[in-house]
C-alpha cells in the first residue's frame, strides 16, 4: 500500500517519510488510532516505503519487486502477527497458521476491525496472541533478510497480548540490526505497560469529514450520498465503507417525519414514525439516532460560524433553519442529545423498540415544546 492510498493523516505521513529518509526511524513504534482511522494501512505504507528500491520524496514507487510483493502482503522480509483463535483444540494457534486468510481479509478490507477478522475466520471464540507466537516472532526476526536491507515486523492489535507479551521485551529493546517493529493499536490502555514504554508513540488523528467524503468520491459514491455517509461515519472510514454497501435508508425522511409530528403535535404521524423505526433492524435504528445527534451538533456549529463552515445537504440546512426559527436553544440540544445517546444504550440492550421510540418521541417533544427552555 502506498501512502497516497491511506485516507488523511497527512502530517503523520510527512513525519514518517522524513524519519525514513533521514535514517532516523525508531526501531520500535506504536501507531495508535481509533477504529477506522487507518492504523494498519499506515503500517503497510510504512513497510512498503522502507522496502521500496525506487522510492520518491513522497511515496513508494509501487512498481519495483518489493512494492509488487507488498501489494500482495507477500514480501519475505515483512512479517505479521495478529490475533488468532483456537479453532483446533489440539494445537496452539500462531499467525502463520492463518496467514493466507489474513492476507485475503486485509487486502479486501484494510480498515477492518479485529471483530471483522474473527468473523472472517467464522469463529466466536476470543482472539489471542499466544506465548508460542511471541517465541516464533523472535526466532523469525533473528534470521537474515532474503532480499532487502531491512526486516519489518507488524503486530496488529497488541492489545491481545497478555502477560506472555513480556517474552518480547528484550527483543523490543535490542532487536537485530536494521529491524523495524511496528505495533498497531486502538486502545493504548489495554497494551502492556512494559511494551508501551519500549515503543515510540505515533498518534493517528481522527479522520475529518472532508477526508472521508473525498475518499468515498474516489470510490465512485454519488456526491450527496458521500457527504451523508461521511457525516454518519464520524471519523471512522471502516464504518463509512460499510454504509456504502448497506441498503439505502432514508434517515432524512425519518427525521422530517418525527420533527413534523412533534412540532405540529400530530400523534398519528409520530405513531407512524415509531412503527417504521420499530420495524428496522438495530443497526438502522442506531444509525438514525447517530444521524440525529450529528445534525444537532451541526446545528450548534451552524448557528455560531455559519453555513460556510458546516458541510451538509441543502435539505439538512433547511432543517437547521427550521430548528433555529423554532428557537431551539443549546440547552435543548444538550437535553435531546442526552435522550438520543440513552436510546442507543437501550437499543444495544435489546429494549422493546416500539416502547423505546414512542418514549423517545414524547420526551423530545416535551423538550422542544418546553417554552421556558434555558439559553
Amino acid at each position: 500500500m502506498k501512502f497516497k492510498d491511506v485516507v488523511g493523516q497527512e502530517d503523520l505521513k510527512k513525519k514518517i517519510i522524513y524519519l525514513i529518509q533521514q535514517g532516523k526511524m525508531p526501531h520500535a513504534v506504536m501507531l495508535l488510532g481509533t477504529d477506522g482511522s487507518g492504523g494498519l494501512p499506515m503500517a503497510l505504507a510504512m513497510a512498503q516505503y522502507i522496502q521500496c528500491t525506487n522510492k520518491t520524496d513522497v511515496d513508494s514507487c509501487g512498481e519495483c519487486p518489493s512494492c509488487a510483493m507488498l501489494s500482495k502482503m507477500q514480501h519475505p522480509d515483512v512479517h505479521f502477527s495478529f490475533p488468532t483463535a483456537k479453532l483446533n483444540p489440539t494445537k496452539i494457534p500462531v499467525s502463520n497458521d492463518y496467514i493466507i486468510e489474513f492476507r485475503e481479509f486485509m487486502l479486501a478490507n484494510p480498515y477492518g476491525s479485529e471483530k471483522d477478522w474473527l468473523d472472517h475466520l467464522e469463529t466466536d471464540k476470543q482472539g489471542n496472541i499466544t506465548a508460542l507466537e511471541c517465541r516464533e516472532i523472535i526466532q523469525k526476526l533473528q534470521l537474515r533478510t532474503f532480499m532487502s536491507e531491512y526486516k519489518v515486523f507488524i503486530m496488529w492489535r497488541p492489545e491481545y497480548l497478555g502477560s506472555e507479551g513480556n517474552i518480547l521485551l528484550k527483543f523490543i529493546e535490542e532487536p537485530t540490526a536494521k529491524t523495524i517493529l511496528i505495533f498497531v493499536a486502538t486502545q493504548l490502555e489495554k497494551v502492556l505497560l512494559t511494551i508501551q514504554s519500549r515503543t515510540q508513540l505515533f498518534n493517528l488523528s481522527k479522520l475529518k469529514l472532508a477526508e472521508i467524503q473525498e475518499a468515498l468520491l474516489q470510490q465512485q459514491v454519488e456526491p450527496s450520498k458521500a457527504l451523508q455517509i461521511a457525516n454518519l461515519a464520524d471519523g471512522n472510514y471502516h464504518y463509512a465503507l460499510q454504509l456504502i454497501n448497506e441498503q439505502d435508508d432514508d434517515m432524512l425522511g425519518y427525521l422530517k417525519q418525527l420533527l413534523n409530528g412533534i412540532y405540529a403535535n400530530k400523534g398519528l404521524e409520530i405513531v407512524a414514525f415509531v412503527n417504521q423505526m420499530a420495524a428496522e433492524n438495530k443497526e438502522t435504528q442506531k444509525k438514525f439516532i447517530t444521524y440525529f445527534v450529528h445534525l444537532l451538533e451541526n446545528l450548534v456549529r451552524y448557528r455560531q460560524v455559519g453555513k460556510a463552515h458546516v458541510s451538509m445537504l441543502e435539505a439538512e440546512y433547511k432543517i437547521l433553519d427550521t430548528l433555529i426559527a423554532k428557537k431551539m436553544t443549546d440547552y435543548q440540544v444538550d437535553k435531546v442529545t442526552a435522550l438520543l445517546e440513552e436510546c442507543i444504550y437501550q437499543i444495544e440492550r435489546n429494549a422493546n423498540a416500539k416502547i423505546l421510540f414512542h418514549s423517545l418521541s414524547l420526551q423530545i417533544q416535551q423538550q422542544l415544546l418546553f417554552k421556558k427552555a434555558l439559553a
